[in-house]
């Protein structure tokens, strides 16, 4: 990896933090021997260096300064944790390696430690810093591909623009200046981005294209970078040292003998980024089907379950307090409407059985804990606060209010002391959300105002 990322200390424009926390934690779970280092990625790793790419990918995308690329820059961010999966499997394996001694004997926890550092420092500092910032580069890039094909009636060529840096490599120097047109087969073998750290770009054009340079084993593209992210989506390419070389060598793949078969008769070729082992191993760490939707350097982090009612009217206003919360360091998951009997509803609610809120759906949890949020139906009036309050306490004992009419404090104040005030009446927390922000009112019988 040093071989290839050897241009990783020159010029670095971006930066990153990578949580220290976050690597203790997974040092513990490594050493404690309580996850399946082949088949299974430590979620800990996995979600900070997801965070750290998809901040890359969103950078990257916005200094491209083109319009309209969400769903591009999701596709960026969901292949990312492909990567990532791949990334933190190598990172455990090595570190796995050393837990034990010559004679078989645990390693005390903190030599242990002291031995596996220069894997972590490697893998979360030096190498990521490589892939942070060609991940900014190539997604500025990915997102300019997509505006060069919305343009090419008007600029059909491109231009391969010489390198920014100030001190470029000899490899990509005769291509500087060659224009050929968008969907030139010279596209496909060559174009800025596949060298790490590469800073060479490309504009559109309606010059004439030139002659095609000279071609040579040494211009071509280094492992995981010989894609175009512009077109599949994908910053790192499946050639990178972390992925496998063929599908019997990847620990994710665990086929059933008629997969085997179907397999070994079709000749099926790998495709790390569309395989269904690692889709399914993906999909087990988002618990309970939960998708994981955001992560933050502080251990927040926010998943949305994948039956969430995105048409409800109150959606956009539940997402934005649920990131508010995983941004302040909370573990939180949007909810979903179930029936009671149902599966997922036993799974995913269990902390609900023999409790009043039996049957009911809170709209998220937080830590461990059902919230409610409460809206109110145009037109507003004072009198909807306590509507939204009696509604709210009848399906979790934690509320989220809306008040985007500003109702005095001393207001809901009184209306919070009498329904506390009501036989059989809990009321653990209410939360405000207000102009967009939310703030925490009431907690284990203290107003905070």
């Amino acid at each position: 990896m040093n071989d290839l990322y050897q241009n990783k200390g020159e010029e670095v424009q971006t930066s990153f933090s990578f949580s220290s926390d976050v690597l203790a934690k997974a040092l513990q779970r490594i050493y404690s021997q309580k996850m399946d280092v082949e088949g299974e990625i430590e979620p800990n790793l996995f979600h900070e260096i997801c965070r750290i790419l998809d901040d890359a990918a969103a950078d990257g995308v916005a200094q491209s300064e083109v319009k309209q690329v969400d769903d591009f820059l999701q596709q960026l961010q969901t292949n990312n944790e492909v990567f990532a999966a791949f990334k933190v499997h190598r990172m455990q394996r090595d570190m796995v390696r050393l837990l034990f001694d010559s004679n078989g004997t645990l390693k005390p926890f903190e030599k242990w430690v002291q031995e596996v550092t220069p894997i972590a420092s490697h893998q979360v500092r030096h190498w990521l810093q490589t892939e942070y910032d060609t991940a900014v580069l190539r997604a500025h890039q990915a997102a300019d591909w997509q505006q060069f094909l919305r343009e090419r009636d008007v600029l059909p060529n491109l231009k391969w623009m010489p390198s920014t840096s100030l001190h470029p490599g000899a490899d990509h120097r005769p291509f500087w200046n060659t224009i050929r047109p968008i969907d030139d087969p010279f596209w496909s073998k060559h174009r800025p981005g596949d060298r790490w750290n590469c800073k060479c770009d490309l504009t559109a054009t309606d010059e004439e294209p030139t002659q095609l340079p000279d071609d040579d084993n040494n211009s071509k593209a280094q492992p995981g970078l010989d894609n175009n992210p512009g077109t599949d989506g994908i910053l790192f390419s499946d050639s990178h040292p972390y992925f496998p070389n063929d599908c019997k060598h990847c620990a994710f793949y665990k086929p059933d003998f008629k997969n085997r078969l179907i397999h070994i008769f079709s000749n099926r070729a790998r495709d790390c980024y569309d395989c269904p082992y690692i889709k399914a191993c993906l999909e087990r760490m988002a618990q309970n089907g939960f998708k994981l939707e955001k992560s933050f350097s502080n251990g927040g982090v926010l998943y949305v379950h994948p039956k969430v009612d995105k048409d409800k009217a109150d959606y956009k206003d539940m997402k934005r307090i649920c990131l508010q919360l995983a941004r302040m360091g909370h573990q939180v998951k949007m909810t979903p409407r179930l029936h009671y009997l149902s599966d997922d509803y036993q799974r995913i609610y269990a902390n609900l059985i023999d409790t009043r809120y039996y049957r009911k759906c809170p709209d998220f949890e937080v830590d461990g804990l059902f919230y409610e949020f409460e809206g109110f139906i145009k037109p507003w009036n004072k009198r909807k606060v306590k509507s939204m309050i009696s509604h709210g306490l009848e399906q979790s004992s934690r509320i989220v209010i809306k008040n985007t009419k500003g109702c005095s404090d001393r207001f809901i104040r009184r209306a919070i002391m009498a329904r506390r005030n009501l036989p059989n009446q809990n009321i653990d927390e209410v939360w405000i959300y207000e102009k967009g922000e939310i703030r925490l009112f009431y907690k284990d019988g203290k107003f905070y105002y």
